[in-house]
């Protein structure tokens, strides 16, 4: 809010522009041009390739829509279900609507219809919540804690531009958080993919 401070309300959206610019895309290394829906028709493989992918997913299958709240909204009031439903048809075709209750019935919901399956969740994460975060042996869940671990921790590491692919810890408040549970995931990994060659089975 300091970028605020002293100034009268016309200048919120200047305000909100440079956050944009200098936070969400200097700083997390976001490719503004992903939002575009001429952009996510491309069907050439690009390093930004995985959005098209992401909002397939969406489209067919889980629905997540992140509507505009309605009130005290920094997000656009235009920015609702209706919205999201033409860019689903607007950028794979007609009749592409996601069918949620299949989703569901198939992975299983909230009894999860599977196993030997890893969740890892940045304590900063608002998504966090939508996840599983009580630990059993065969769906093991961890949660890093630190001040900036936010979505995608144990994969790509804290905010950092220009953005590391390997997932640099060293931006996390504590490093030594995600490196515990990335250890974690490894002996998990590897403990499976024993059982695989033991056993002669796939648990796929």
């Amino acid at each position: 809010m300091h970028l605020l401070e002293g100034k009268p309300w016309h200048n919120y959206k200047d305000a909100y522009a440079k956050y944009v610019r200098e936070y969400y895309i200097g700083t997390f290394g976001v490719n503004a041009e992903t939002y575009d829906q001429k952009f996510l028709k491309r069907t050439d493989i690009s390093e930004d390739s995985s959005t098209r992918l992401w909002w397939f997913q969406v489209c067919t299958e889980v629905a997540y829509f992140q509507v505009a709240p309605s009130n005290d909204s920094i997000r656009s009031s235009k920015v609702d279900t209706k919205y999201h439903l033409d860019l689903c048809k607007n950028v794979f075709g007609e009749g592409m609507f996601p069918d949620v209750d299949a989703t569901n019935l198939y992975y299983g919901g909230t009894k999860i219809a599977g196993s030997k399956i890893v969740f890892a969740n940045g304590s900063q994460d608002p998504w966090r919540h939508a996840s599983k975060q009580t630990s059993s042996p065969d769906l093991p869940s961890y949660l890093i804690k630190c001040y900036n671990c936010g979505h995608c921790t144990d994969i790509r590491g804290c905010p950092q531009s220009p953005l590391v692919l390997e997932g640099n810890e060293k931006n996390c408040t504590s490093p030594d958080a995600v490196h515990k549970v990335r250890q974690k995931i490894s002996e998990h990994i590897d403990l499976w993919l024993s059982e695989c060659m033991v056993t002669g089975k796939s648990f796929i």
